[in-house]
């Protein structure tokens, strides 16, 4: 009588473990399941980004088209052809002359429609527009590439371009824009074997998808 009241007992704890190990399994599938799906939604999240991204690439082409700036793919910068080659600056200075004021602010006003344009057609995008200074060396290549005034000077004259916008009631960042002043001085990528040519400013457009929580907190 003890044997068998022994073996109830057994089989019923055996019981309760079975159906407690059956219970554990299941709610791990569906943790797994569940994860499983969030990966899959975040992997698919990932190339729809992708995919707009490079159609964004493809709305920089009105920009390009319109004859007033110069494209180079492989640094993505713009180059306005109105100015290409001119010393919109005095020798060493970073005042921008009379002369080319009015073209300059020009360029300002292109890159302004441009920007509002994107913003109006893609609301969850933002935009990295850097505006970057350069410099043009001597024909024989005489001053050092890395000499600290020469990224000093072209910073300052991309500060410039940038403040005689500003002056002009050209707002870059009213179009979910940041603005990143920098100059490279007698670097850079895509510099022009024409050494005269470098004497100018680029511009270089980059877009970035807002997130969802980002989203939350303009709102």
């Amino acid at each position: 009588m003890l044997k068998s009241k022994k073996e109830s007992f057994f089989w019923t704890s055996y019981s309760d473990l079975m159906t407690s190990l059956f219970f554990v399994m299941l709610l791990l599938f569906i943790l797994v399941i569940v994860l499983l799906q969030k990966r899959n939604m975040e992997q698919a999240g990932t190339i729809e980004q992708q995919k707009r991204l490079l159609k964004i690439d493809e709305q920089f082409n009105p920009l390009i088209e319109s004859g007033k700036f110069q494209y180079y793919p492989i640094s993505k910068k713009f180059i306005a052809k109105s100015l290409l080659g001119q010393e919109i600056f005095e020798p060493n200075q970073t005042k921008i002359k009379p002369e080319f004021r009015n073209t300059t602010i020009d360029v300002g006003r292109e890159i302004r429609n441009f920007l509002q344009k994107l913003s109006q057609e893609n609301k969850d995008f933002s935009y990295l527009l850097i505006i970057e200074g350069n410099m043009a060396n001597t024909w024989d290549q005489r001053i050092n590439q890395d000499q600290g005034i020469g990224y000093r000077t072209s910073y300052e004259r991309a500060l410039a371009v940038y403040q005689l916008w500003v002056e002009n009631d050209i707002n870059l960042r009213a179009y979910n824009a940041e603005i990143l002043i920098c100059g490279s001085g007698y670097n850079g990528l895509d510099r022009d074997s024409t050494e005269e040519n470098n004497k100018r400013f680029s511009i270089q457009i980059i877009p970035k998808i807002s997130s969802p929580k980002d989203q939350e907190t303009k709102k």
